[in-house]
């Protein structure tokens, strides 16, 4: 195709639908690998609620997304939206079984040389297969997911819908991910995320080594409990498990514990990504009464507890 130049008064001829494509192509957020393509994903903001689901019918309202086909280098990404519901109907149940169906944006554009014999982008639907243990049906080529819709088997109660959280950004706009998003996306120095997954939704950046937070800890989580009174003849306490929220840190962190009781020591032993072990030993020969431990624990980068 050659190079395509935008916006110059008096050229001749009209761009095409593949020029104007590949014109916008700078203003795509990277980390899709595709030069002239981008990421796809519907546009920030998009409610979880667009796309419903009962036992006959599903239901896409209106909405709008960015998509990348994918079918050839200089194909660029079409913009795609919908001012009204689309509707379709859902398999029946089965009697045995759950199961997994999709719901996805299909770019047919034959001009483009993609061999699909159309000019059309549906939005489409593809029951998966009743298992024991169900997975969605492979998404089929040059297609968005909008989401799945997990049908229970007959009499298990109503279906239920996962919208794909993929969202489009601009160029420099930190792409919303969570963590299996940002570890496919292809990198590149400075590519920033922010992560859904995580309490805060911090950004990262890709330092060309490894994801830095824009924070000053990677990960952080604070915790106290109380301390029942340790007799001065049995001075030992623990193991007692104390646990971290679920998915916050990647490795194992370093724990800071205190006690408010003078008589007591407390000691973070056997840390791991999911909690540690608590120890505390009465120093004196007093009971210590009761009392109040508070901990935190704070990883400093992606791959390491100090950073």
């Amino acid at each position: 195709m050659g190079i395509v130049l935008r916006m110059v008064d008096g050229a001749a001829g009209q761009l095409t639908a593949q020029q104007e494509r590949q014109g916008w192509a700078a203003v795509h957020g990277g980390g899709s690998g595709r030069q002239l393509g981008g990421r796809s994903g519907f546009r920030v903001g998009t409610p979880s609620t667009v796309l419903t689901a009962s036992s006959t019918t599903w239901t896409l309202g209106a909405c709008s997304a960015m998509l990348d086909p994918g079918a050839s280098l200089h194909q660029g990404m079409y913009g795609w939206s919908s001012d009204a519901n689309v509707t379709g109907s859902v398999t029946a149940a089965d009697a045995t079984y759950d199961r997994k169906d999709i719901v996805y944006i299909q770019v047919n554009d034959s001009s483009a040389g993609d061999g699909s014999g159309a000019l059309t982008a549906p939005v489409l639907y593809l029951a998966g297969t009743a298992s024991a243990t169900p997975t969605a049906p492979t998404l089929p080529a040059r297609s968005f997911l909008v989401g799945t819709i997990s049908v229970p088997k007959l009499n298990g109660g109503s279906p239920t819908v996962s919208l794909n959280p993929a969202r489009y950004v601009a160029a420099g706009a930190p792409h919303p991910v969570d963590l299996t998003d940002r570890d496919a996306l292809v990198k590149y120095d400075m590519l920033t995320v922010q992560r859904r997954d995580v309490a805060g939704r911090p950004l990262e950046t890709w330092d060309g080594s490894e994801w830095v937070r824009f924070s000053r800890s990677y990960a952080k989580a604070l915790g106290q409990g109380v301390l029942n009174s340790i007799p001065a003849v049995n001075p030992n306490l623990g193991p007692v498990w104390v646990p971290f929220p679920d998915g916050r840190f990647t490795v194992a962190p370093v724990v800071t514990i205190t006690s408010d009781q003078s008589r007591v020591i407390v000691v973070a032993a056997d840390v791991s990504i999911y909690g540690f072990n608590l120890y505390a030993t009465n120093v004196t020969t007093s009971d210590s009464g009761a009392g109040v431990f508070r901990w935190s624990a704070e990883q400093m980068s992606a791959s390491s507890a100090t950073g």
